[in-house]
């Protein structure tokens, strides 16, 4: 643009020599036109400026790592100009990056008169976590890129970016998750042997026991009815998923890796009707939040939510959040996916009510060890203190390579 005004600057500075050397009528009319050219150049653009209109539109609003996710420029061009010259400024980034640094797109479009168009760009995220999208500038030009003016924040969009999961063909917990814990969760749909719940009450069927008689309601209806009682639904397994992300880390690919390993035990165990909580810390509220999964509708909230709470730095205790919420709860199974582990997450891990406690470190590459026995000194970053006290306990200690996750966990031998 400063090389169109200089080019300008040029044919008005000889338009007026050349009407000062020949003092003709005609010359003097051009130089004039020429002077007044760029007044009417900035006229026509403020007027277009004031009328044209832009808008960000995204039809995905959910998308998988590394999948292209199409955004919309809408452009309302209600003049009788057409606009030869726009150029658009996207940015974005991910919300769980602690720099929050932008990246950037800038393309060019021209827009006709009398026309309402879109214009879509394909935007990837490498990571999880929500894609802050905005048209952050849009820069209007006249027709001969001698003048612009410019429009900011023209509108923000959320795309929220799942991480990988995936259903592990290992049956976990294929024996001790069948032990009974007791449950305030019963089935709709089928009747059981829990006299603490009334699952239905129907008319007497030969062979039915008399001590289901429900007598008031006989003696009511006149015919004998029957209590059925409820059936306790066993939900003894509980997934941690520790988001702390330790300060020598880069916070997008660690939590990729964590979500990516719990997400993908927690899809495992649905698929295979096993009833379970998958647990994080809720860093907005300062509280450990839950959710119990049965169905994929139960999957995709705790998605959705543990996106919306995002990772959060060293310091925080999820395991004592979590007692504080749910101190009377116990369980065959606990689940702790972490990338951090101190002495005081231990004992706050001891005292959650659990048969058995399995720990599974996700460490870099160079930390890789597929499975750690107890008794062992690990090759990961953790004091041998730390490891000596995880053996005492009788908890596991798993170690899963962040490049390798999948692999790692297929090949795990929980219990």
């Amino acid at each position: 643009m400063l090389q169109n005004k200089i080019r300008y600057l040029a044919i008005l500075i000889i338009t007026g020599g050349l009407a000062i050397l020949y003092n003709e009528y005609f010359m003097g009319i051009l130089f004039l036109s020429v002077l007044i050219f760029p007044f009417i150049l900035f006229a026509i653009l403020s007027y277009i400026y004031g009328r044209v209109s832009f808008e960000l539109i995204s039809t995905t609003h959910i998308s998988n790592r590394q999948e292209t996710i199409p955004i919309s420029i809408q452009i309302h061009n209600p003049t009788i100009f057409p606009i030869p010259n726009i150029g658009i400024t996207i940015k974005y980034f991910n919300s769980f990056s602690r720099d929050k640094k932008a990246h950037k797109q800038i393309f060019n479009v021209s827009v006709d008169k009398h026309i309402k168009t879109t214009v879509t760009c394909n935007l990837t995220s490498q990571h999880t976590g929500n894609l802050e999208i905005m048209l952050s500038k849009v820069r209007i030009y006249d027709f001969f890129k001698i003048f612009s003016l410019r429009k900011k924040k023209l509108g923000q969009i959320k795309v929220a970016v799942l991480p990988y999961y995936y259903e592990l063909t290992e049956d976990f917990l294929e024996n001790r998750s069948r032990m009974q814990i007791e449950s305030d969760y019963y089935s709709t749909i089928k009747a059981g042997d829990d006299p603490s719940e009334v699952f239905a009450i129907r008319e007497y069927r030969e062979g039915d026991r008399p001590q289901r008689i429900h007598w008031k309601l006989s003696i009511k209806q006149d015919q004998l009815m029957i209590k059925e009682f409820s059936d306790p639904l066993n939900c003894s397994v509980v997934i941690f998923a520790d988001l702390t992300i330790p300060k020598d880390e880069d916070e997008l690919d660690a939590t990729d890796s964590l979500l990516e390993c719990a997400l993908s035990l927690s899809y495992s165990f649905m698929i295979k009707g096993q009833i379970h909580y998958l647990t994080w810390y809720d860093q907005t509220q300062g509280c450990a939040k839950r959710v119990r999964i049965v169905t994929e509708k139960e999957f995709f909230e705790a998605v959705d939510r543990i996106l919306q709470c995002g990772p959060h730095e060293e310091g925080i205790d999820l395991m004592a959040n979590y007692l504080a919420e749910y101190p009377n709860d116990q369980y065959t199974e606990i689940l702790y996916i972490t990338k951090s582990i101190t002495s005081q997450q231990l004992d706050s891990l001891i005292l959650i009510k659990s048969i058995d406690r399995q720990i599974l470190y996700v460490s870099k590459a160079e930390y890789a060890d597929t499975e750690i026995m107890p008794h062992m000194s690990p090759a990961l970053p953790l004091a041998t203190d730390l490891v000596k006290k995880i053996s005492e306990t009788g908890m596991g200690l798993f170690s899963i390579n962040s490049s390798n996750i999948k692999s790692d966990l297929k090949g795990l031998k929980l219990g």
